[in-house]
């Protein structure tokens, strides 16, 4: 974080990115970051005031529809596979087993008994 805010500091005295390298290199005795990392932590450092890593925004929810979708498709097919759902609904077969999974908290068999 140091060698973080030595860039930023630098480069507001000089405006020049290969002047703050060249510092760099003699202040920390280590090849500086390149120039485009520069150019990015000091219009990070403008835009947001923080040289903070951003929060990762993470797995995307699957939509209520999409769940609605899954859960009547296999009420009226109990013995269809998660990839033949995948196919007929257009929507990865990996999202199918994790909606039955997780959503639905039933597997396959789950449904069987439910039915009868």
């Amino acid at each position: 974080m140091q060698e973080k805010a030595y860039c930023i500091f630098e480069y507001s005295k000089t405006y020049s990115v290969t002047v703050v390298q060249r510092l760099f290199r003699t202040k920390f005795r280590k090849e500086p970051p390149h120039r485009h990392n520069i150019s990015r932590l000091v219009k990070q450092f403008q835009d947001i005031g923080c040289l903070c890593k951003n929060k990762s925004t993470g797995r995307k929810e699957t939509k209520p529809e999409v769940v609605q979708r899954i859960r009547d498709s296999f009420l009226w097919s109990i013995s269809k596979s998660t990839r033949r759902a995948g196919a007929e609904l257009a929507i990865p077969h990996t999202t199918v087993w994790c909606v039955l999974r997780k959503c639905l908290h039933s597997s396959r068999t789950d449904i069987r008994w439910s039915k009868l």
